[in-house]
């Protein structure tokens, strides 16, 4: 929609002219006291709002995959303003990207310091939340326990379903199955077409040796909304569940679509290799 500019009025010149009077006084005013002057504030602020714009190109590179120059901004930014937990939030994600999980880690951490402080409940559970995630990928299993289950149980925040799938995870790693099958549960209580929780509950009936049940779930995980990666796994674990069923066929399809949809993901590419030797 084209915005029209307006003519303007004397009477708007007049208040104009008012306003910077105005402005002018509170100026002289506080110029005497012991406030900050109104000057110090404008370059902080200018200062502030640089910085962001900094983080806001880092946040458009890093979701063009251009990493590097991702990296190169938010640091930038966080020289700028090093308060600010979005940044630290957005660095850790980066270094994930790059597999320098360690640095992540750190960045994470100061995330969730730097949200404290400024009582920024979002960002903080924005932060617990991926280190949950991440320290699972980092085999620290009872380090993500801790973190999971504290925003689980944190009643502000607004999708539980993805601290309770996280917990679940983390369980079924440590051999913790039944404590694992009741996290997943409570998830799916609270979205019962949450494909992550699908595809974990799915993985767990598997490792219990419970196949037609495994099936059924990680069918219902493929008819959710799952990304690239989960849908892969999900058709490969399909495709060894229909292979010690005897289902050559379905076996053959579900390995197929992962191959085809995600050939470069590893579980493309182990799908590939079993598709070669059933043909």
């Amino acid at each position: 929609m084209e915005v029209k500019s307006r003519p303007e009025s004397s009477k708007s010149g007049v208040i104009g002219r008012r306003s910077w009077m105005i402005l002018g006084a509170a100026v002289l005013a506080l110029v005497g006291t012991g406030c900050a002057t109104p000057t110090v504030r404008l370059e902080e602020e200018a200062t502030v709002s640089e910085s962001r714009a900094k983080r806001d190109l880092g946040v458009d590179y890093l979701s063009s995959r251009r990493t590097a120059m991702a990296i190169r901004e938010l640091k930038a930014s966080l020289e700028m303003d090093p308060s600010d937990p979005e940044t630290y939030l957005w660095l850790a994600e980066a270094y994930r990207r790059k597999g320098q999980t360690a640095v992540a880690e750190r960045y994470l951490y100061d995330a969730v310091e730097r949200a404290a402080d400024r009582e920024d409940a979002r960002t903080e559970q924005k932060a617990r939340l991926s280190l949950s995630a991440l320290l699972a990928q980092m085999g620290r299993y009872e380090d993500s326990l801790e973190q999971c289950e504290a925003l689980a149980a944190d009643p502000t925040f607004s999708t539980p379903w993805r601290p309770l799938t996280n917990c679940g995870w983390a369980l079924m790693q440590l051999g913790r199955y039944e404590e694992a099958r009741i996290k997943l549960g409570e998830a799916l209580d609270f979205f019962p077409r949450f494909g992550p929780a699908l595809l974990n509950l799915g993985i767990l009936e598997a490792k219990e040796g419970h196949q037609r049940a495994a099936v059924e779930t990680l069918e219902r995980a493929l008819d959710s909304r799952l990304g690239a990666r989960g849908r892969a796994e999900a058709n490969y674990r399909l495709g060894e569940l229909y292979v010690s069923l005897g289902r050559r066929d379905k076996a053959v399809e579900h390995f197929s679509e992962a191959a085809e949809k995600a050939p470069n993901l590893d579980w493309g590419s182990q799908a590939q290799a079993y598709l070669d030797m059933l043909r």
